[in-house]
C-alpha cells in the first residue's frame, strides 16, 4: 500500500508528539515540518525524519506530496493555519482547544466541511485507557445513570511560567479544561445546558502572566447530571507531577474514580524530591507508546483507511461554546445558558 504524506505545522512542544508519531508509523511518509522559526523546523526534522522544511505556510501547502497536516500552532493561533489547509483541501489534525473564539472555530469548522477534507480536533483523552474504560463502564450500566461528575485537571506553575511562552494568550480552562469537558460529555453521553463558575487572579499576574490562577465551574446537563470542574496552574513546583488529574462519576448504582497522576504505578524518589513518573505517556519507543501518540494514529487510520475520526469537528466547536459559557458566568458572576 503507497503511503500517504504527512505534514506538520508548529515545531513546538505539541508538535513534537505529532512528529513522533509521524516519525514511525507503517503508512505515513512524513513529507514536511513547517515553522517560522526555520532553524526549529529543521531541528526536529532532523531528528523525526520529516524530509522537507519550509517557514511559509503557503509553499508548504502547495506540496502536492502532501496529502494531511497537523496544527499544532499555539492555542490562539489556530484559525488562519487551519483554513489555510482546508481551503488546500489538505485533511487536517487540529490539536485542542479548537480555537479560543468562537468565531475562529466556526471558521475553521465552516472551511473543512466546505472542502470535504477528514478533519478531527485532538481530543486524546479519548483513548486514554482509564478514561476509555470509565465510558465503557458507564454505557454497561454499572454505576447506573450517572448524577454527580467531579474533575480537576490543574498544573503546576512551571507550565505557565517555563514551558508555554503564549501562556498569557491562554488559561488552565483552556488548556486543561478543553480536555475534561470533552471527556466528560463523551463519557456520559450528554451536552450541557447552563454553566456557573467563578475565577479568580492575582498569582500569576503577579509573575507576569495574564491569565487567571484557576476557574471552578459547574455545568447542568440536559438529561440531569451535574459535573464540577476545576482547572489551575498555580500547583507548587514542588508538586511530585507537573499535573494533578482526577475524575469522579456517581451514579444511582454505583461510582466510578480515576487517579490520572497520583495512581503510584511507579514512584521514584532522588535525592532532591519524590516522583511519580507519568506511565500513561511512557518512554517512547519503536511503535506507538501511550494514547497520546495514539490519537494522532487514529487520525492516521482515518485519512488513510477512511475510519471514522475521533472527534469532529462540530465537537471541537461545541466545545468552545461551553468554555466561553463558562468565562462569561465567572466574569458577570451569574448563571449563564449554553447556546448550541
Amino acid at each position: 500500500m503507497k503511503k500517504k504524506g504527512f505534514a506538520l505545522v508548529g515545531a513546538g512542544l505539541f508538535g513534537m508528539r505529532h512528529a513522533q508519531a509521524y516519525s514511525r508509523h507503517h503508512q505515513v511518509d512524513f513529507v514536511a515540518i513547517c515553522d517560522l522559526d526555520g532553524a526549529r523546523a529543521q531541528r526536529m526534522a532532523t531528528q523525526y525524519g520529516a524530509r522537507k522544511t519550509y517557514s511559509d505556510l503557503a509553499a508548504m501547502l502547495a506540496d502536492p506530496e502532501i496529502d494531511a497536516v497537523s496544527v499544532a500552532t499555539p492555542d490562539h493561533a489556530h484559525r488562519a493555519v487551519a483554513v489555510a489547509c482546508a481551503e488546500a483541501g489538505k485533511h487536517m489534525l487540529v490539536e485542542k482547544p479548537l480555537a479560543t473564539t468562537i468565531e475562529d472555530a466556526a471558521a475553521i469548522v465552516a472551511a473543512a466541511e466546505k472542502a470535504g477534507i477528514v478533519f478531527m480536533v485532538d481530543f486524546h483523552n479519548r483513548v486514554n485507557p482509564p478514561m476509555a474504560n470509565a465510558r465503557d463502564a458507564i454505557r454497561r450500566g454499572d454505576v447506573g445513570t450517572p448524577s454527580y461528575v467531579y474533575t480537576r485537571l490543574s498544573n503546576t506553575v512551571a507550565v505557565p511560567q517555563d514551558m508555554l511562552k503564549w501562556s498569557g494568550r491562554s488559561s488552565a480552562l483552556w488548556f486543561l479544561g478543553s480536555h475534561m469537558i470533552d471527556v466528560v460529555g463523551w463519557m456520559i453521553d450528554d451536552h450541557p445546558v447552563r454553566a456557573y463558575a467563578v475565577s479568580r487572579d492575582g498569582i500569576l499576574t503577579g509573575m507576569g502572566i495574564d491569565a487567571p490562577d484557576f476557574h471552578v465551574a459547574t455545568l447542568e446537563y440536559s438529561k440531569g447530571a451535574v459535573a464540577v470542574f476545576e482547572h489551575a496552574w498555580i500547583l507548587p513546583r514542588s508538586a511530585n507531577t507537573v499535573k494533578d488529574l482526577k475524575l469522579e462519576v456517581l451514579g444511582s448504582k454505583g461510582a466510578l474514580y480515576i487517579d490520572g497522576s497520583h495512581s503510584r504505578i511507579m514512584e521514584l524518589y532522588t535525592a532532591e524530591k519524590g516522583l511519580f513518573p507519568d506511565q500513561m505517556v511512557p518512554p517512547v519507543g519503536e511503535h506507538m507508546t501511550g494514547f497520546v501518540l495514539d490519537a494522532i494514529a487514529y487520525f492516521i487510520e482515518s485519512v488513510v483507511d477512511g475510519k471514522p475520526v475521533l472527534a469532529t469537528g462540530r465537537e471541537g466547536l461545541a466545545n468552545v461554546k461551553i468554555i466561553h459559557a463558562i468565562m462569561e458566568s465567572a466574569a458577570k458572576r451569574m448563571p449563564v445558558e449554553i447556546k448550541s
